[in-house]
């Protein structure tokens, strides 16, 4: 993988991976340019369609000044080394198609564009709409994460070759794997910054859009068993699970006494998890997200079997 030349060299290329993203994309490209544009320095904005069927790349290709780059259906990986192998900047933003950027991120962006020779990563976590659902409210918007978020995610070019771009081999988990593997080189500066605001609108508003997408994200972490052994999440995960299977198994031969001992058990252990979690040990908060962490850990548990299942699947 290769960066453009030097005198080729754009301060900033803003990179997209979208996949069916029809409803959120017009709104994530408008949010780029409004942010970006009167502000002193040179960008470009490219899209990598990631095999969508949906109407993502013509809604995407009516904005006057998108590079719109179609592919075949891949990991979302893959989809952002692509666009970063097109790019011309000496820093790359990598943001999600349903994500939408606040002032105060093309306020940031300026500053480093203009005084930042460094290799560097930064960014930060999404936040959520104004109007959220239950589940965005008490979950993702207290949820706290150590690693930058791949759709908010800002790296310089040097940075990214040295890093090596995204893992193309994982089907998730690579913004985790992209960060971890930032922190261990000595040159390259990691820092998260609040001020690069964005929103995420795409975040699940039902249970069943939530536990469908933690049971994709879950994937990643039983790919092999070092990445399972790496992850504190996937073992967590196992323990809900197991603990459920047994909890219904004595309800299912009547074992009130062993039912009632596990339900319990389990309903404290929970709730203590979630204040840890979240820091926070009352309050209508703590409350639901016992309910949500429960959804969390079982539909990981479940991304077992869609791992062994798909284990040939690229995406």
């Amino acid at each position: 993988m290769n960066c453009p030349k030097v005198e080729l060299f754009m301060d900033l290329s803003v990179i997209i991976p979208a996949f069916n993203e029809e409803d959120y994309v017009s709104q994530c490209l408008s949010s780029v340019k409004n942010v970006l544009g009167g502000r002193d320095i040179d960008y470009e904005i490219l899209l990598v369609d990631n095999g969508s069927c949906d109407k993502t790349s013509q809604i995407a290709s009516s904005f006057s000044g998108v590079s719109v780059f179609s592919i075949s259906r891949t990991s979302v990986s893959q989809a952002r080394n692509y666009g970063a192998q097109k790019a011309q900047g000496r820093i790359f933003a990598f943001i999600d198609a349903d994500v939408v950027l606040k002032s105060i991120w093309g306020e940031r962006i300026e500053a480093l564009c203009n005084g930042c020779n460094k290799l560097f990563v930064t960014g930060y976590q999404y936040g959520v709409r104004d109007e959220p659902s239950w589940i965005e409210k008490y979950w993702f918007s207290n949820l706290k994460s150590n690693h930058i978020s791949g759709g908010n995610l800002i790296v310089s070019c040097d940075a990214f070759l040295k890093i090596g771009g995204f893992d193309p081999g994982l089907k998730t988990g690579e913004d985790v794997d992209f960060c971890s593997k930032a922190k261990l080189i000595p040159d390259i500066e990691y820092t998260t910054d609040p001020s690069l605001v964005c929103v995420h609108l795409g975040y699940p508003s039902t249970v069943y859009q939530f536990m469908k997408r933690e049971l994709w994200h879950g994937e990643g972490d039983f790919r092999s068993l070092r990445d399972f052994r790496k992850s504190k999440i996937a073992k967590l995960s196992l323990g809900y699970g197991a603990a459920s299977l047994v909890f219904f198994g004595a309800l299912a031969i009547q074992e009130w006494y062993l039912a009632s001992l596990i339900f319990f058990v389990f309903i404290l252990s929970n709730y203590v998890l979630v204040c840890l979690r979240f820091d926070s040990w009352w309050g209508k908060a703590s409350f639901f997200n016992s309910f949500i962490n429960y959804l969390y850990f079982i539909s990981r548990f479940f991304s077992l079997f869609r791992a062994v299942r798909g284990r040939n699947r690229v995406y």
